[in-house]
């Protein structure tokens, strides 16, 4: 396994998430990503989940939801068993052909990092939701090694990972807040850079150095938020406190008073 990625047909390799994870690189990732979704939606609950990209990976396989939706806008070959009540659909992230809040998760394995508008897919995202579902996404981090060698990429260097828009963490944590989401769960990893998996295997001492000591510093993050649900605000006039505890004092007749009247 090597670190080039393969032009498919019809699709520009560089943004090709598939390609990538075919490379020793993409496995070094694709481990990681796969290990922090199984985590994290391990206690998602409801009738629909939708995982919008890489449609060739089931990074749903460790949640309990009945009806499981891979969309893509190009249905790769499968490399796992699909689930009976799962489905698949070729569609446009930025227009999802779903009805607005009826679906309960939501996965972005990279997805804003690849769209051609990735607001335009947040605010999809936040209309199929439902209030209290959930969004889990991925993406490249730009502070770190990986995002100094993107930085390179000015002065002649060739792209190496499949991105048409690099983000950073605090970005995209602006925006889920713009859309009435609330960031509860994130994690950084993979600390290192490694062009085969033996290399990755005796250097397991970087990750768990990264964990400790700069974990922010991941070449990889996954953040998981929760759509809110918008409290009614009252408009009108403000009662006074003593409306209600003043008693006599505010002429509230007693009991007595009442009965001989």
């Amino acid at each position: 396994m090597n670190n080039r990625l393969v032009r498919p047909a019809g699709m520009d390799a560089i943004y090709d998430l598939d390609s990538f994870y075919r490379t020793s690189l993409g496995q070094y990732c694709l481990a990681w990503e796969q290990n922090e979704f199984d985590k994290l939606v391990s206690d998602c609950f409801g009738y629909n989940a939708l995982q919008l990209g890489a449609s060739s990976i089931d990074f749903l396989r460790n949640n309990r939801i009945a009806l499981k939706i891979a969309g893509d806008r190009e249905m790769r070959n499968l490399t796992h068993v699909p689930d009976e009540a799962s489905a698949r659909v070729r569609l446009q992230p930025e227009t999802l052909p779903f009805e607005s809040e009826s679906i309960d998760l939501v996965l972005l394995p990279h997805t804003l990092e690849l769209a051609e508008d990735p607001h335009s897919v947040l605010r999809e995202t936040a209309r199929v939701l439902i209030p209290g579902g959930r969004v889990i996404l991925t993406g490249f981090n730009l502070a770190s090694l990986w995002g100094l060698r993107v930085g390179m990429q000015k002065f002649g260097l060739p792209q190496f990972l499949p991105a048409r828009n690099f983000m950073t963490v605090p970005q995209i944590r602006d925006w889920l807040q713009l859309l009435s989401f609330n960031v509860d769960r994130g994690a950084f990893g993979r600390y290192g850079w490694y062009k085969t998996n033996k290399c990755a295997r005796h250097s397991a001492w970087i990750e768990k150095a990264g964990d400790r000591w700069w974990p922010q510093c991941g070449s990889l993050f996954a953040l998981s938020a929760v759509k809110t649900v918008n409290s009614g605000v009252f408009v009108g006039k403000v009662l006074k406190k003593n409306y209600f505890f003043a008693g006599a004092k505010a002429g509230v007749k007693s009991n007595k008073q009442a009965v001989k009247e």
